[in-house]
């Protein structure tokens, strides 16, 4: 039990699925598949099929293409998918003004990464790259959709355990060893959190970055922030208060000066001098 509140704290889906979809866009882009990535492989004797060859008459080292690394072609196809793509208003972020002039996404957000990993990314996948490398991103996907799901389904948490861990494997088997970081493996550890917390929405840090992004929108003196912050969360709850209290008071009619009102209303004077 102390293992699984010490993972409570520690983790969030979040950040683990902005980071798990941006290392996968890396990986299949080719920017993760490097020399160096090779090198590695060679040394540790797997993946013969990827492992550098020397070319003797230009002295060149070539790299065998890699089935889970996308074409020219199917790199145009893809960022032409999102370019394309219609959303609800609000309902993600402008994907077409984050691709870049050389075909690249860039500056997307966490929620962004949100709606790229669970929806649009198996659509757009749907035809590219090779089977097993497709299925087995299409199946992240799936186990993060079933992760971040409002309601909880006790019963199955043994087959999306065992889901999850399928996918690790399929995952390891296709990619190359530098795709897996810390964060790669963390999806395991959060269907064990799920199986403890409860449902990933009512602890997320969605709602507590919406609120940082608020009180950064307080300060208006950078030399003292805490302070700017401080006044504008006052002068909220000020304005809240005050909010509450009038809409118990009964609204009145405003009344205008007219001197045909009512006799007695003759007697009364107006201070100050009038303008033209």
């Amino acid at each position: 039990m102390c293992q699984y509140l010490l993972i409570r704290h520690v983790l969030d889906a979040m950040h683990c699925e902005k980071n798990l979809c941006e290392n996968i866009i890396k990986t299949i882009w080719g920017i993760k598949d490097t020399l160096k990535v090779r090198l590695d492989m060679k040394e540790a004797n797997i993946r013969p099929e990827l492992h550098p060859v020397e070319d003797g008459r230009s002295g060149l080292t070539l790299l065998p293409t890699a089935s889970y690394v996308m074409s020219k072609s199917e790199k145009t196809m893809f960022i032409q998918n999102i370019r394309e793509l219609k959303t609800p208003s609000n309902y993600v972020g402008q994907l077409s003004k984050r691709i870049t002039a050389d075909g690249e996404l860039r500056g997307l957000k966490s929620h962004d990464y949100h709606i790229l990993m669970q929806q649009i990314m198996p659509l757009c996948l749907r035809t590219l790259l090779t089977k097993e490398v497709r299925v087995a991103i299409i199946r992240i996907c799936r186990v993060f959709t079933r992760l971040c799901a409002k309601s909880v389904d006790r019963s199955t948490m043994d087959e999306l355990l065992e889901e999850t861990t399928t996918t690790m494997c399929m995952l390891e088997k296709m990619f190359p060893p530098s795709f897996f970081d810390v964060m790669s493996h963390m999806p395991i550890h959060l269907v064990q959190q799920l199986q403890v917390c409860g449902p990933v929405h009512t602890r997320w840090m969605y709602p507590v970055e919406r609120y940082l992004k608020t009180l950064k929108g307080y300060v208006l003196q950078r030399a003292q922030p805490e302070g700017s912050m401080a006044r504008g969360y006052i002068m909220d709850e000020a304005l809240g208060f005050c909010t509450e209290y009038m809409q118990n008071c009964d609204v009145t009619a405003r009344r205008v000066w007219d001197d045909t009102e009512e006799p007695s209303m003759n007697s009364e004077l107006l201070e100050g001098k009038g303008r033209r």
